[in-house]
């Protein structure tokens, strides 16, 4: 009976032996978990029990259990190299049968999925064609193909206009082409970034911002590779017909993108409730005459002079044979370049003077078209000055000119303060330019005369006179007239076309808000778009969260999947398959599989690799035990066999 029982002990001990030998084996190898063996007595027992004065049978094992304490975890240089800092293992797809591990050494096979080196595949939840997490799992797969381009679609732009700036000196014109760009006289900031087509071909947007004469308004033009692709803007609605102010359809652009900012500097998005506005050209009582007679006026150049808020731009096509300065300073010019744009400012203007002095050597008859006043024709027979006085007074009524005699110069008064437009078609032979001439200046009476010029159909406001800048003379009101804008347009280029045999069109937004108007130097604090071109893979990365991220070489990224993990309601009754693999069973329980860093499962660190958990200083120890366990066992038997030697030798 003793030596049964220490055979039972040397079983015993040769087993704790045998765990503490393969814990001490394993001591390197990654996610190995160590084992621990569990002893349990042994006694020889009836169907009514043991009984009391028993005598125990030795010693047998009841288990080898796993000891899932955390291992250290070890950087490496291999980005798939992964450890589970906490709870959890990771899910592997042996060919369609689940097993589980801490060991994390993986790679990327031949078919792109992550392995290990038993051809395990690791399991996560995979991603749709966007990038983004499902939850639905499968093995993971790397795909070492080309990432497809992007096309352009959303364009960020955060910028600071300087609220300091006065606008161009010269006109922005609009439909610039690469071999005509826009002159950095017409602009005064600009910022470009590359966009991109369905095919992934590069292109150069170029953004021109323009200050405008209405306060914290600024105007921008957009061109693509250096063609301009600011949406045309609309014809002006009712122009003449009312009535005003018409409001513009949401969505419109009545002119080139506007920018609105607030009196603090800030954008003033696009609201529904505050549409641009056109103020049509309705007459109002004007009290301003404006200006004086070309010969004080300086040249006009843009900016010189604006009229309700619009820019009235200088005359190149004005015939002045009186004046010595045309095209540049002389009030028929003005006249010209402010009635080329009355629609917009709805402001007419005319030139002449109050008084005109003619001389006239002889008279003939005056018929239709010869001599007009005011746009009245003066007609009929006279010989004399005295015979053309009393023509001219008979009209005073509709002309508002009154006629005297100065020596041998006739005299024309606009008594009611309006100016005078004289005119004649210089073919007749009783009125031609020797008959009729202005004193000291010579013929040319076909032509409307130089003067002070008065402005009418004033829009909205009455005109005042200002001199904002020195040197320079303005027209300006209080209430702006023409195109009102409260806020800023909904910026969006809707029907480019690449013109490299990508999709077309290509619809491109452009979002400014959060862009400020400060009184400092011009500055770009965010300048970013959507598209890419395509990019061949150059790394990939996972992070705490197991999101396994592959990036391109044209600097996108994107992601691949997440990892898994798995846990179980009793890990200890996992069970062992080796290559440091566990399998699940009735005892364990069913796997919960979760994402990582959620419930009770750990954090994923990439570019690590779990240690061994074996404490090999306490298993060293140990094994001394188990021998000491084993000697002492043996010792057991070797007693037995000498009570045995020394019964048999009894006599």
């Amino acid at each position: 009976m003793s030596s049964s029982t220490a055979l039972a002990g040397l079983t015993a001990a040769s087993s704790d032996i045998d765990v503490r030998g393969n814990n001490i084996a394993n001591s390197n190898t990654t996610g190995f978990k160590t084992a621990r063996a569990e002893f349990t007595d042994v006694y020889a027992s009836s169907g009514l029990g043991v009984s009391a004065n028993s005598v125990g049978s030795g010693v047998k094992v009841s288990a080898v259990t796993q000891q899932f304490t955390q291992g250290n975890l070890t950087s490496s240089e291999r980005s798939l190299d992964l450890a589970i800092d906490g709870n959890g293992f990771f899910v592997l797809d042996n060919n369609g049968t689940a097993s589980y591990s801490r060991a994390g050494a993986f790679f990327v096979d031949q078919n792109g999925f992550i392995s290990n080196s038993n051809l395990q595949q690791l399991v996560g939840f995979i991603t749709d064609s966007s990038g983004n997490i499902t939850g639905a799992t499968g093995s993971l797969q790397i795909q070492n193909n080309n990432i497809a381009p992007k096309a352009t679609a959303d364009i960020s732009v955060e910028i600071n206009l300087d609220s300091t700036e006065l606008p161009p000196t010269s006109a922005f014109v609009s439909g610039f082409t690469p071999t005509n760009l826009p002159s950095s006289n017409t602009y005064n900031n600009s910022t470009s970034m590359s966009i991109f087509d369905s095919l992934g071909n590069s292109h150069i947007l170029a953004m021109y911002y323009v200050k405008s004469h209405v306060p914290n308004v600024w105007h921008v033009h957009v061109g693509i590779d250096g063609q301009d692709v600011t949406p045309t803007t609309p014809a002006l609605p009712n122009t003449g017909l009312g009535p005003y102010p018409t409001i513009y359809a949401a969505g419109v652009n009545p002119a080139p993108f506007t920018l609105v900012f607030s009196s603090n500097g800030s954008f003033v998005p696009n609201s529904a409730s505050s549409l641009p506005a056109y103020y049509g050209p309705v007459p109002v009582t004007s009290g301003a005459t404006a200006l004086t007679n070309s010969g004080s006026l300086n040249a006009i150049n843009l900016n010189d002079l604006t009229i309700n808020g619009v820019v009235i731009k200088p005359s190149s096509a004005t015939s002045d044979t009186v004046s010595t300065t045309d095209n540049a300073a002389s009030s028929i010019s003005m006249v010209a370049a402010i009635n080329a744009s009355t629609s917009l400012h709805g402001v007419t203007a005319s030139v002449n003077p109050n008084t005109f002095t003619l001389t006239a050597p002889t008279y003939g008859a005056l018929a239709a078209g010869n001599l007009t006043i005011n746009g009245v024709p003066i007609i009929g027979a006279n010989t004399n000055q005295a015979a053309l006085q009393t023509l001219i007074n008979a009209q005073s009524i509709a002309t508002g000119v009154v006629a005297s005699i100065s020596g041998a110069n006739m005299l024309l008064t606009a008594a009611d303060g309006r100016n005078i437009e004289l005119a004649t078609n210089g073919t007749a032979a009783a009125a031609t330019f020797t008959n009729f001439a202005t004193t000291g200046g010579g013929g040319a009476l076909d032509e409307v005369q130089r003067g002070t010029f008065n402005l009418t159909n004033a829009n909205n406001e009455q005109i005042a006179i200002s001199g904002n800048i020195p040197s320079h003379a303005s027209l300006s009101t209080g209430i702006m007239a023409g195109i009102v804008q409260t806020s800023s347009d909904l910026l969006s280029i809707p029907s480019w076309n690449p013109a490299t045999g990508a999709v077309t069109p290509q619809a491109l937004t452009l979002d400014l808000l959060g862009s400020t108007q400060y009184a400092s130097q011009f500055a770009v604090e965010t300048l970013t778009q959507d598209g890419f071109t395509t990019g061949r893979l150059a790394g990939v990365a996972v992070d705490s969260t197991g999101i396994i991220t592959a990036s391109y070489g044209n600097g996108q990224s994107q992601n691949l999947g997440q990892v898994a993990l798995a846990n179980f309601s009793n890990t200890q009754g996992l069970q062992p398959l080796g290559n440091s693999c566990w399998g699940e069973t009735f005892s364990s329980g069913v796997a919960l599989l979760g994402f990582p860093n959620t419930s009770d499962l750990g954090l994923v660190q990439g570019g690590a690799l779990e240690d061994s958990n074996v404490d090999l200083t306490g298993e060293l120890v140990g094994l001394i035990v188990a021998q000491s366990n084993f000697q002492a066992n043996a010792q057991c038997i070797r007693t037995a066999d000498t009570i045995t030697q020394t019964i048999l030798n009894i006599r």
